[in-house]
């Protein structure tokens, strides 16, 4: 009889139909996830670029257009203060001037004005500052602060020959920034030396270039604006209007007596300031443009920062827009993905259930099968090796039986020979005796020892046939234990199959 061995514990596995369920779901999940990375790894910073060129190209068609409108405006006031009329005004003295030549320069301020209606006033200085004419006639210059005309604009109003802009100055009651245009009126004559008359002045508001600013607002995705720096740092202008005539960083002692004593950005004190060390430093770029990431003062997030300078003014123009903006497209493409993951991971998990106990349902029923013979063939082995124990008992016992009747039978048949002797020797000395009756008895004698000879012969057969039917028996216990060793390996190679099968389909 065979020994069984110890089974070790069988692990815990995931059934058949959570594992064909799970490979649907990777199946399903696979091309999603490889989507994903690649919008990781490639969109986002195709995204970013092509946000940058978006933003580049906006920031510098603004700026251009920026360029162009003050362009004009230089040469309004370039080509105003050439005309003869003003230049007759200005090198009349004051009590030589005449009604007619009055009116002829009034003619050519008028002009300024109808060349652009964001003109509030056009005006004509002498050398000194002094006024001399305006136009409209109702609308008189007011002084900037302290002067008239600040004492840096003068200087280079009639020590220079370029038209220049002024700084940025605000109405409060109009609520209007506006800018004044200084243009030197110079006499050129062929036989004479340049002669400075004066200069001209026109105040014009920036209207065109707010309007340019605020409609930046959302232009480059949600959160993007945008907003006009000066020279000194100032927002001008500004998607935001609340921000307008803040400094990113302190201005320069010099820059901000004159912001003061000038009442530049609508304020004789102090300019206030939104300190931003990324936008000041952009300032100080030599590129006419630059990109850059920022988080701005006041803002939670990092920013795409795309700036351009103006030419015809020192201005600098800033486009902003949220990097979250940016890649909206693909945090969008990643949530739709996400969706679509999830739905595709339940459908393909619905699936795959269905699908593996549909496969797993026939093996289930032959597992239960299997195991069900296994239990009978053990039940039959455990019977017939109980069987066998108590036929080899009954063997052992009908061997001990048999060698005690082969002992008896050899002693009788011991006896019966030596009753016989004895008979034989009576007989030969029967002399001695009476002859007939001793004879006879002792035949008697002879003839119950030879019948006691001869049932031990017959007893000695059966003994023998006995030993044969006990050897037959032996022979047939053994063979019953050997087919119950057998039907025990049987039932455990049979639990070994139905465990494997069990280990497939994860019961």
């Amino acid at each position: 009889m065979s020994s069984r061995g110890i089974a070790p514990p069988r692990r815990q596995r995931f059934s058949l139909s959570v594992r064909v369920s799970l490979l649907l779901m990777f199946a399903a999940i696979a091309p999603l996830v490889i989507t994903i990375v690649s919008s990781e790894v490639l969109s986002r910073p195709a995204l970013l670029t092509q946000a940058r060129t978006s933003m580049d190209t906006d920031a510098r068609e603004r700026v251009q257009l920026i360029n162009t409108y003050l362009s004009e405006r230089l040469l309004d006031a370039g080509t105003l203060s050439q005309v003869p009329t003003v230049q007759s005004f200005l090198a009349t003295p004051p009590a030589r001037i005449t009604a007619d030549t009055t009116t002829h320069a009034i003619y050519a301020l008028a002009a300024g004005i109808y060349r652009d209606k964001r003109y509030t006033t056009w005006a004509l200085f002498d050398p000194a500052g002094h006024l001399r004419l305006y136009f409209p006639l109702n609308t008189k210059p007011q002084p900037h602060g302290q002067y008239l005309v600040p004492p840096a604009d003068l200087r280079l109003a009639t020590t220079g020959a370029q038209v220049f802009f002024s700084g940025v100055y605000f109405d409060a009651k109009t609520q209007k920034a506006s800018v004044d245009i200084y243009a030197p009126i110079i006499f050129v004559a062929k036989t004479t030396v340049p002669q400075l008359l004066g200069f001209m002045r026109a105040s014009l508001n920036i209207d065109y270039i707010v309007d340019i600013v605020q409609s930046e607002r959302g232009a480059n995705g949600t959160g993007s604006y945008a907003f006009l720096l000066d020279q000194n740092g100032v927002r001008i202008a500004d998607t935001d209007s609340t921000q307008r005539f803040k400094a990113v960083a302190p201005l320069a002692p010099d820059a901000q007596v004159s912001a003061s004593s000038e009442a530049l950005y609508g304020n004789s004190n102090n300019v206030p300031v939104i300190a931003d060390d990324a936008l000041a430093n952009a300032l100080h770029d030599k590129q006419t443009s630059s990109t850059f990431q920022t988080t701005p003062s006041g803002q939670n997030e990092p920013f795409e920062v795309t700036r351009h300078a103006a030419t015809v003014v020192p201005w600098n123009y800033f486009v902003l827009s949220p990097i979250s903006t940016i890649t909206a497209v693909a945090d969008r493409q990643l949530r739709i993905t996400a969706i679509v993951a999830a739905i595709a991971l339940l459908l393909a998990a619905l699936i795959g259930l269905y699908i593996g106990r549909r496969l797993t349902r026939p093996i289930l029923y032959s597992v239960d099968y299997l195991r069900r013979n296994s239990e009978a063939l053990n039940t039959l082995a455990s019977k017939q090796k109980s069987a066998a124990a108590e036929q080899r008992w009954v063997v052992d016992s009908s061997q001990v039986g048999l060698q005690s009747v082969q002992y008896y039978t050899g002693a009788t048949s011991v006896a019966a020979h030596r009753l016989r002797d004895i008979a034989n020797e009576v007989v030969l000395r029967w002399p001695e005796i009476d002859a007939r009756s001793v004879q006879q008895a002792m035949g008697e004698i002879i003839n119950a020892a030879q019948y006691i000879e001869n049932a031990a012969h017959y007893q000695d057969i059966s003994n023998q046939k006995l030993a044969t039917a006990l050897k037959v028996t032996t022979q047939v216990t053994e063979q019953l234990a050997t087919g119950a060793t057998s039907a025990a390996d049987a039932a455990t190679q049979l639990e070994q199959v139905v465990n494997q099968l069990r280990n497939v389909v994860g019961r």
